[in-house]
């Protein structure tokens, strides 16, 4: 009688790309809040992971691959504020008009930055 395969055991998952970032991306356990804006009027939006190179965004509107934005974060506690260039490397656009955006900032967060939206 030939062997069944168990259908409750599954293959890992292969991965197609290699993981490119060179930092870790933390998942924040306070409210970020948060200010992108284009060159025009500020606009808010969610954090969903920040790391010290970059972050991901949830944002309401249109957002082109290869954009500059100004991006302001603060902390839960309103204690801290961060304010960097963001260059646009992902925009995933829905249906309406949020978008999730992920980029990389100009300059890297120092531990002293990346510390007051981690605590």
């Amino acid at each position: 009688m030939p062997r069944q395969k168990n259908p409750a055991v599954s293959r890992a998952a292969r991965r197609r790309a290699t993981e490119r970032r060179t930092s870790v991306r933390f998942l924040p356990r306070q409210e970020i809040t948060c200010y992108w804006s284009a060159g025009g009027d500020y606009s808010p939006a969610r954090v969903s992971d920040l790391s010290s190179r970059g972050v991901c965004l949830f944002v309401r509107g249109r957002v082109e691959t290869g954009t500059e934005l100004t991006v302001e974060l603060i902390n839960g506690p309103h204690t801290f504020l961060c304010a960097r260039r963001l260059r646009v490397l992902h925009v995933y656009q829905s249906n309406g008009r949020d978008a999730v955006v992920g980029g990389s900032f100009d300059r890297t967060l120092n531990y002293d930055e990346l510390l007051p939206f981690m605590a």
